[in-house]
């Protein structure tokens, strides 16, 4: 019983980091060039990105006004055709006159005939969509996962990359994932070896070229849109040549990539991470970009959408504070902004149209028991593992990274002498040591070597962790 060979060993972090960073930048010079080159919708999602600043709440409804007059322009183009391809069936039915059996003419009318035949229903215009409040709340799930697996659960098997339809009805919509981005630069640390959530999409994704320089850096309310992002690969590592999806397995995500609130004043109280939770002002920012990301996503025509712990993890947001206003701006009713004993306001919350369910990524089952809680005891799933290979099995390479990680910030902490500072690094230090006590609780086939980054940002880009951002001024 039990393995016939003995494990190997793990290198030394940095080593490793180097491995991944050389692997990362094979994968932005050469795949992703590679796979644009030959995929046109890939092509122009990456070249159609947009930056949204500051959207407000008429931004959903003058979106889907826009893509109504999109709609029209495309009926009037087809319409065109359909009329060319009669004109051109009905010249060779006289010229094969009296050559065998010949079909029925349909006379088709001139398109001012038709209009003028339509019924008054078919001449009322489409009404302007309203924010029904009777409108259902959309289906909230809460997945142990990655991001891209849970996108990966929300494509119709008949909506992978390979599959070619002929009909002109409408596309279904892909689904939406939220992009944890760093604020300062496209991609985060991808090409130096970092492993956070926007990492891992942009290694396995084409989204790292539609971040455009142009757009950094990003607002504080706002988010880049991309659409038709092609994945390529799935939550394996990337020296697994496993990971890489054949082409009838890939699909599309639609992407919004927005920045989270860093290292937030943070006050005392019940709950959240070691006990301190947010302040009114921190509370009211970070819902107000929750709202430009909703409001992004529904505009876009999202219907189904893939969230997280945002923020949580190395950014010092506490879980349960996130998670609160999470449900405070996706759930249509009054929900109280002061819930700390002292007086409660009331918050009109926005309805969210044509958005049928939300799912919450998050790889820590702490972090999601946590947000299930805020979510009135949302039943927490499970996805299903990814085997590793078999040199990993024993060793959990998640568990050496947060130790690693931990004494980095340990020595990081020492050299800072702003006392406020110093303690919004030890709240962080004490959330990385949960991770680890609670990774080290888990079974040792873990199925992932960057699974706790997906719960929040486990790891900062170098722009974000050099002793320098912490600076003596906080």
């Amino acid at each position: 019983m039990g393995r016939t060979e003995k494990s190997q060993g793990l290198a030394p972090p940095a080593i490793r980091k180097d491995v991944r960073a050389k692997q990362a930048r094979h994968i932005v010079n050469k795949v992703i060039p590679g796979i644009l080159a030959s995929n046109a919708r890939a092509r122009k999602g990456v070249e159609g990105s947009e930056l949204v600043v500051d959207p407000g709440p008429g931004y959903v409804r003058a979106q889907r006004e826009r893509e109504r007059e999109r709609e029209k322009e495309k009926e009037k183009e087809q319409g065109g055709t359909k009329k060319h391809d009669a004109a051109v069936d009905e010249a060779n039915r006289v010229k094969r006159k009296g050559q065998g059996r010949r079909r029925v003419r349909v006379d088709v009318a001139p398109a001012d005939q038709m209009s003028s035949a339509q019924t008054p229903a078919d001449k009322a215009p489409t009404p302007a969509p309203t924010h029904a409040p009777q409108q259902a709340p959309p289906k909230i799930r809460i997945v142990v996962t990655d991001t891209l697996t849970a996108a990966s659960t929300l494509v119709p098997p008949h909506r992978h990359a390979h599959t070619r339809t002929r009909t002109r009805t409408r596309t279904p919509q892909n689904p939406c994932i939220l992009n944890m981005a760093s604020p300062l630069r496209p991609g985060g640390g991808l090409l130096t070896g970092a492993t956070s959530q926007e990492e891992f999409l942009c290694s396995r994704t084409t989204l790292l070229p539609s971040l455009n320089d142009t757009f950094y850096r990003l607002p504080p309310r706002g988010a880049i849109f991309t659409r038709d992002v092609l994945v390529f690969r799935d939550r394996r590592g990337l020296d697994d040549s496993r990971g890489a999806l054949a082409v009838g397995e890939r699909f599309y995500v639609d992407v919004v990539s927005a920045g989270m609130l860093r290292f937030p004043d943070l006050e005392g109280g019940v709950g959240g991470a070691g006990g301190m939770r947010w302040g009114e002002r921190d509370r009211g920012v970070v819902r107000a970009k929750m709202r430009a990301v909703m409001r992004v996503a529904v505009g876009k025509g999202a219907g189904r959408l893939v969230l997280g712990a945002w923020g949580c993890g190395a950014y010092g947001n506490p879980v349960v504070d996130v998670a609160e206003a999470w449900r405070a701006v996706l759930l249509p009713c009054s929900c109280a902004v002061g819930s700390r004993g002292r007086g409660k306001v009331e918050e009109e919350v926005e309805v969210w149209e044509g958005l049928e369910e939300v799912v919450f990524a998050i790889s820590s089952e702490t972090m999601a028991r946590e947000f299930a809680g805020a979510f009135g005891g949302v039943e927490v799933e499970q996805a299903p593992r990814i085997l590793v290979r078999e040199d990993d099995e024993g060793v959990d390479e998640v568990a050496e990274e947060l130790r690693a990680k931990i004494a980095e910030m340990e020595g990081q902490v020492e050299k800072v002498w702003n006392a406020e500072l110093k303690q919004r690094m030890s709240v962080i230090l004490e959330g990385l040591r949960a991770q680890l006590r609670e990774r080290e609780g888990e079974r040792p086939d873990s199925d992932h070597e960057e699974r706790s980054s997906e719960a929040g940002g486990l790891g900062l880009s170098d722009d974000e962790v050099d002793v320098e951002h912490y600076s003596s001024d906080g």
